[in-house]
């Protein structure tokens, strides 16, 4: 007796969600949409998947087929997008939780929070965290908005696409600041 093993059907991709913002250059390309160049994605990485750009965690560029940040570049990767500090260093806010933000970094309604961010050094991303160069993907941890590659650490304590934290939907904010505690 023969068996026969029919492979089960692949996502779409890119993530046909996205539609919207591919070649609009306005960093608001989530992961896994499809990307004309760096510009698209929030988080700064149009990498190459075959014979179209996809966007990108900063950390999985060479993940699943993925040949590298650059797509549309002209060789080289866009500059990580930085946080927004012209709004001053007023500290005096708090967040619905009672804690301290960081008003003057957030970039929107000067809200932000602030803890302490305890890092699994087997995690993803890991090594990123507290390194202030926007090297860290969307998900993962972060001390500040430095360290995200979208310029955004949201009030959760992990890098967010800051087109989405601003959105009427998620009740985050960019703008966390932690202090680094190890396990």
């Amino acid at each position: 007796m023969t068996v026969t093993a029919i492979p089960a059907p692949a996502p779409a991709l890119p993530d046909p969600a996205g539609d919207a913002n591919v070649g609009n250059q306005n960093q608001g390309q989530f992961i896994g949409g499809q990307c004309i160049n760096s510009l698209d994605c929030a988080s700064t990485c149009c990498a190459t998947f075959g014979s179209i750009g996809l966007c990108s965690g900063v950390g999985a560029q060479f993940q699943a087929g993925k040949t590298g940040c650059g797509f549309g570049d002209g060789g080289a990767a866009a500059t990580p997008a930085t946080p927004d500090n012209s709004t001053g260093s007023d500290n005096s806010g708090t967040d619905n939780a009672g804690n301290t933000g960081n008003n003057g970094n957030s970039g929107n309604s000067g809200n932000a929070s602030s803890g302490t961010v305890t890092v699994d050094p087997n995690a993803a991303g890991s090594q990123n965290v507290g390194l202030g160069n926007g090297s860290q993907f969307i998900t993962g941890q972060c001390l500040s908005d430095a360290d995200c590659a979208s310029g955004c650490c949201a009030t959760d304590g992990k890098c967010a696409a800051r087109a989405v934290v601003e959105s009427a939907q998620d009740p985050r904010e960019c703008g966390f600041v932690g202090t680094l505690a190890r396990l």
